[in-house]
């Protein structure tokens, strides 16, 4: 009765694992985005307050602004530029070493470091990383400043 128990288990222990092998397919090609951009990206002073939407600029990889429509493949090797002009007037209201940030992306781009909490947006601001679903990246430097 032990034997047939173990028989039992191996062969379960054997199609549970086919099966789970047979479901890492790859993933269909209209489902697979080389986007590595951002389309919009908001800071707020709070949860709660006004939102700010940030000038985003992109540069293909011979640091040329883009304008107008461009293509992924315009852009690639490049580098983003996003910047939050804040008016001087709220400046005591909207603190720029210590702003919420939220950014625009498609469903498989990954953003790293995270924009999860305050981000110190002030001087040179902070750089992130964008990374697209076929693993291409792209940098953008995140600025904020008072007008």
């Amino acid at each position: 009765m032990k034997v047939i128990n173990k028989i039992g288990v191996w062969m379960l222990s054997v199609f549970m694992l086919t099966t789970l092998l047979q479901s890492c397919a790859k993933a269909d090609d209209e489902f697979v985005h080389r986007t590595n951009t951002i389309s919009q990206m908001i800071c707020k002073a709070s949860h709660g307050s006004g939102e700010f939407r940030g000038e985003i600029y992109e540069y293909n990889q011979n640091d040329e602004l883009m304008s107008g429509e461009f293509t992924q493949e315009d852009i690639e090797g490049g580098y983003g530029l996003i910047l939050f002009a804040i008016p001087k007037s709220l400046e005591e209201d909207v603190n720029l070493a210590s702003v919420y940030l939220v950014a625009t992306v498609t469903y498989d781009e990954f953003i790293t470091p995270s924009l999860t909490g305050k981000h110190d947006i002030t001087g040179e601001g902070i750089i992130i990383s964008v990374k697209s679903g076929v693993g291409t990246t792209r940098r953008y430097r995140v600025r904020g400043y008072y007008e």
